[in-house]
């Protein structure tokens, strides 16, 4: 192997980094770390790993907690892009296409190793990254999403609470189905061999035939819970 050039070694070693560059570097290198190793880690182990002392460390995170929520602002606040809020409530589009053009970029975001292996890990050892990220992807994504489908289908918000958090639960499945393709590359190592975006257009069509069948039920109890038979009888068939 070529040995380097003595004079861009020393030129590299009279290089000081900006406090911010510094900074920039500690935390991309902590992301790393963590998410090969887990959140079982303290300051001594990640600054041994740094190559860097622990006082430097704690110069830019005073506590491991810090690095933590540095983290999590790094990699799940900072990688939010608010349009995707705008695109749900978009009624310029139907509820569809809403689905299929924000979850093709979402995916691009959630497939990536450190953003499923991070928040997988957080769930074992430390929860606050997914919970706090659970909450905000509900707050943000999963409401707006059953009240544009309701007032897409002419329908009322949903008034009993168990229903609601049915619904929801129901949205819920069908959005971590795109983050289990993550799992399925970064975990067990057995990623998809299918189109991500033709998958994410059928899944999409697949989910809102039972949604809407769901939420239609919910508004006609009584064909929801009549025997076959009744049913068919209703429809007049």
């Amino acid at each position: 192997m070529q040995e380097p050039d003595i004079q861009t070694a020393a030129k590299k070693k009279r290089t000081r980094l900006s406090p911010q560059d510094r900074e920039h570097l500690i935390l991309t290198g902590a992301i790393e770390f963590v998410a090969d190793r887990g959140f079982a880690f303290s300051t001594r182990e990640l600054a041994r790993h740094l190559n860097v002392s622990q006082s430097l460390l704690y110069r830019y995170f005073a506590t491991r907690e810090e690095i933590i929520e540095k983290i999590y602002e790094r990699v799940y606040v900072g990688r939010w892009n608010p349009e995707w809020d705008e695109i749900l409530r978009d009624r310029k589009l139907s509820v569809q296409q809403r689905l299929e053009c924000y979850l093709l970029d979402y995916a691009k975001v959630v497939l990536q190793k450190d953003w499923v292996r991070i928040f997988l890990l957080s769930a074992f050892e430390d929860p606050v990254i997914s919970q706090r990220y659970v909450s905000m992807l509900r707050r943000r994504i999963f409401e707006p999403l059953l009240e544009e489908q309701l007032v897409s289908m002419g329908l009322e918000a949903i008034s009993n609470p168990e229903d609601r958090e049915l619904a929801l639960e129901l949205i819920w499945g069908y959005h971590s189905s795109i983050f289990y393709l993550g799992v399925r590359q970064w975990v067990y190592k057995t990623p998809t061999q299918v189109n991500i975006e033709t998958l994410v257009r059928s899944r999409t069509r697949s989910f809102l035939v039972g949604f809407e069948a769901f939420l239609s039920d919910l508004n006609h109890p009584e064909i929801a819970t009549a025997p076959p038979s009744d049913i068919i009888g209703q429809a007049g068939v």
